[in-house]
């Protein structure tokens, strides 16, 4: 699964949050930075316990002695807050040739529960991709994705075989650095296919000429890890929370191991019947989700009318007449050339509709380009898919999917699918991807893995309307044969709906206190469909007041906190942080650009008068973002306001949130 654009710009912004005291003058990074910065650390924990009341059958124990789970530090920085216990699981590469002397070593994190009595049964999380990286961006995620879990049950987050911290590593440095030296390059789908597919077989020759055996990273493979951790973990039974891939996982596990499944929850489901030639009648479903959404809103219809031959016209210029743009790697900050042509247009928009929150934007983004040449949304997507890929192991993905799907299926009917959809410039063919896997040399999987799974474990399945990857018919599929499923569709949801909060997950967490009878979906009446950004639309602010910091001021209605005094758009493009700080205004403005990370040093913007306060104004950048700054001081301490926002969108932002926020902003005893 993609890491979601919003949390990687929430999470580095609030990764510079963690203020100086006076008494410490030293920047430090919040929780988690270390990762950002790419400094590993090592934290000791204690040794995990097995669960209460557990029993591991003799059975079981007997034929799958060659796994072990011996405790160790975490690879990773710890969420704070937590007790989390790490250790690793080694089982044998081949199951069928256990003294071959080959192992894979899988990385694990058991986080235990705030509950004094935790039920028996834990979480175990299973991570999309195949090959995303669980444990390496957890700091990114936990505290948004993951911790509401806590509140009840252990919870249990592992790297699969190949991925992350788990050894061997099957990444695949040739295909990241393609994916960065392609960024300026005015390459179509086709040529684009052919160099991947030539990096990727450099990747797979590397692999296999370290003894990497390849046939031995797949869903059947992850299945018996999954039972074996179990096993060396002493449970009897646990529940399976799977998201995207993991969702096949969960139900090859459920097929494989039902003994010991308590209960499953499926989000964007991705069931084995379903076939690879699907992509381009999914991806076309997704755009026209999209386009007639925004025609049936009153208000983005008026505001962005025709949106579908607004995006294909604008597809079509940009194949003639490409665009290029800097951007910046949001995690390193490095500034590179971005190419957009119309085909990058067309695989930018698809990737983008996996993201809940930026589904909003992308009519008013359609039209800022095509009638203002205005691309620095794009620009920021493409960026964040592309560095995204230091967070994934291709050579996991290219195992599992070409043994487990792919080759299920003929070169000719993978062509014949994208033949309806010339709109799509070739950019869904998925004949590419046939090649590569006809030559990866893993094989085809049993008949049993191109087949529906039939199960009376209780599973919830949850699908989200705009998800281009995992459409919510897959989830049908899925549930057909589910004796004991429960489906549920939200409107205005991509690609991972459980991990938006509210209603899904409130959903999920009573699914799986009593997974024999379905939620309550009351709160799945309420919702609706996405609320488009139209461009103009008064932002409303609330009041708020925060005790703890000592400050009291408004809000935009609807931002989420996120603590640290920080405020984010949902859609992830706009945060603002209002904060006391224990330093003098001048104390504060020498450490901005450490403390923020700012590009370079702020410059000055002026004075803004409020009530209570002369402000000082600063504009700076970071990552490339417009960053507004604003100090004053009370009481011999300062007061700061900050807001990252999009070129895009900075003037309006400016005005409706950032002088309203500074127009209110005071101190309270």
């Amino acid at each position: 699964m993609h890491l979601r654009f919003a949390l990687l710009i929430i999470a580095l912004f609030l990764s510079a949050c963690a203020v100086p005291s006076a008494s410490n003058p030293t920047p430090t990074l919040a929780p988690g930075a270390e990762a950002l910065l790419g400094a590993p650390t090592t934290t000791p924990v204690p040794a995990p316990t097995a669960a209460p009341g557990s029993t591991v059958a003799p059975t079981a124990t007997a034929v799958r002695t060659v796994a072990r789970y011996e405790t160790a530090n975490c690879e990773f920085p710890p969420p704070g807050s937590v007790s989390v216990e790490c250790g690793w699981l080694t089982v044998p590469e081949d199951r069928a040739k256990p003294g071959n002397g080959r192992e894979v070593r899988l990385h694990v994190a058991i986080f235990r529960s705030t509950r004094p009595d935790p039920p028996p049964d834990p979480i175990v999380y299973l991570e999309g991709g195949p090959g995303v990286d669980a444990l390496e961006r957890l700091p990114l995620v936990f505290d948004l994705w993951f911790r509401p879990f806590l509140a009840n049950r252990d919870f249990i987050l592992y790297d699969q075989r190949g991925t992350g911290y788990s050894t061997p590593s099957l990444a695949c440095p040739e295909l990241t650095k393609l994916s960065f030296d392609m960024l300026p390059m005015d390459v179509r789908a086709a040529e684009s296919s052919r160099l991947w597919g030539e990096a990727a077989l450099k990747c797979r020759e590397r692999l296999v000429a370290e003894g990497i055996d390849l046939a031995q990273y797949n869903t059947l493979t992850g299945a018996a890890d999954l039972e074996d951790l179990r096993l060396a973990l002493g449970y009897e039974q646990w529940n399976l929370i799977g998201s995207s891939y993991g969702t096949r996982l969960a139900l090859t596990a459920m097929r494989e191991y039902p003994q010991g499944i308590r209960s499953v929850v499926l989000d964007s489901t991705r069931p084995p019947q379903i076939n690879e030639s699907q992509t381009p009648a999914d991806a076309e479903r997704a755009f026209q989700t999209l386009f007639r959404g925004c025609a049936a809103d009153p208000d983005c219809n008026a505001a962005y009318p025709d949106l579908e031959r607004v995006f294909y016209d604008l597809v079509e210029k940009l194949n003639t007449q490409p665009v290029t743009l800097p951007g910046v790697d949001p995690f390193t900050g490095r500034t590179y050339e971005v190419l957009i042509n119309g085909d990058t247009l067309i695989s930018t928009l698809f990737q983008a509709m996996y993201s809940t929150e930026i589904i909003p934007l992308l009519p008013r983004a359609i039209y800022d380009a095509a009638q203002k040449n205005e691309f620095s949304l794009w620009v920021r997507l493409i960026m964040n898919n592309v560095s995204q890929s230091d967070y994934f192991s291709y050579g996991v993905m290219y195992s599992s999917r070409c043994y487990d799907e792919i080759l299920f299926e003929t070169r000719e009917a993978m062509a014949k699918a994208d033949e309806p959809f010339p709109q799509q410039q070739d950019v869904f063919d998925m004949t590419a991807f046939w090649d590569i896997c006809n030559a990866w040399g893993v094989g085809v999987a049993p008949p049993i893995e191109n087949q529906p799974v039939r199960s009376a474990i209780p599973a919830l399945i949850l699908a989200g309307t705009y998800d281009p990857a995992t459409t919510p018919d897959d989830g049908k599929e899925a549930v057909a044969t589910l004796r004991n499923g429960f489906f549920f569709e939200f409107p205005s949801s991509g690609h991972g709906v459980l991990l938006d909060g509210g209603c899904p997950l409130s959903m999920a967490l009573a699914f799986l206190d009593n997974p024999q009878r379905p939620p309550d979906s009351a709160c799945l009446a309420q919702l609706g469909g996405p609320a488009f950004d139209v461009e103009g639309a008064a932002v409303r602010m609330i009041p708020f007041r925060d005790s703890d910091a000592g400050i009291a001021g408004v809000t935009p209605q609807g931002w989420t906190n996120f603590g640290q005094g920080v405020y984010g758009r949902p859609s992830g493009d706009v945060a603002i942080v209002q904060m006391r700080t224990p330093l003098s205004a001048l104390e504060m403005l020498a450490r901005l650009d450490q403390q923020f990370d700012l590009d370079s040093k702020p410059e000055s913007a002026g004075e803004h008068r409020s009530e209570r306060y002369a402000w000082q104004l600063y504009t700076a950048t970071i990552r490339g973002q417009p960053t507004d700054i604003a100090l004053t001081e009370d009481g011999g301490r300062a007061l700061l306001v900050l807001m990252i926002s999009d070129p895009g969108n900075r003037d309006e932002m400016y005005e409706q949130v950032f002088l309203p926020v500074l127009d209110a902003l005071r101190v309270i005893s």
